[in-house]
């Protein structure tokens, strides 16, 4: 039997886990100490966007999964005799539980009827129609994911010019000067391996998110392309 909501309660599970680790890590110290030797303030920016990004995740993996549901349950209402899909002013129907609430199924399965009742026999052009329309869920997350890897190299680059640039001030061999510039370059090395290392920490955990996210929308599709070959023509 298939569980309501089961890809949303993956990915708070997921998000769970996540939220653990970082807790874990504040516990530590951790955190604090990377956000404070990072000068330039990239480490920040990623957290930031690693936060805005798993809320935008967690709004489509909420939208998916309610779909998930909704096309599941007209799928197995289907396989029982006498239920039928219509639509009755402009509202879609399903005979054994009322009306099917707005959203991705509920237009294709519009759309369909529609196609079905002037004589087209196929599905494929309008059901790739709708997947299309999905792809830009998960698609954002990965060029999100992309992106904080590209700060985390930034991130690198500044850190090495921060180290660098204290070898130019080296004039003499002066214990004192040598103290400083070993300081500047310990900060900049600092910069450079802790935004490198935020980086690929969030870049992977946004994509273990929106990798469940995708999963779903190709769960979605899939049984909606099988309702649309089994199940649609004898309910019309």
């Amino acid at each position: 039997m298939t569980k309501a909501h089961k890809l949303f309660l993956k990915w708070l599970s997921q998000i769970s886990l996540i939220t653990f680790f970082l807790f874990l890590a504040y516990d530590q110290g951790l955190v604090t100490k990377i956000l404070s030797s990072d000068k330039s303030y990239i480490t920040s920016l990623i957290l930031i966007l690693f936060v805005l990004v798993s809320f935008h995740c967690a709004y489509f993996t909420y939208l998916v999964s309610d779909e998930l549901n909704k096309a599941h349950i007209i799928k197995k209402s289907l396989l029982q005799e006498n239920v039928k899909l219509k639509i009755i002013q402009n509202n879609l129907i399903l005979t054994s539980k009322g009306e099917v609430s707005e959203g991705i199924v509920c237009d294709y399965f519009k759309d369909l009827i529609g196609l079905k009742k002037n004589g087209v026999s196929t599905h494929v052009q309008i059901l790739d129609s709708y997947l299309k329309k999905t792809v830009g869920y998960y698609e954002f997350g990965w060029f999100c994911s992309d992106v904080m890897l590209k700060l985390g190299l930034i991130g690198t680059v500044i850190g090495f010019i921060i180290m660098l640039s204290s070898l130019s001030d080296i004039t003499t061999f002066d214990v004192t000067l040598l103290q400083g510039v070993l300081t500047t370059m310990g900060s900049g090395m600092g910069v450079a391996l802790y935004t490198t290392l935020s980086a690929l920490v969030t870049g992977v955990l946004i994509a273990i998110q929106y990798y469940n996210l995708e999963s779903g929308c190709e769960e979605l599709f899939a049984v909606l392309n099988q309702i649309s070959e089994v199940s649609i023509d004898s309910s019309l």
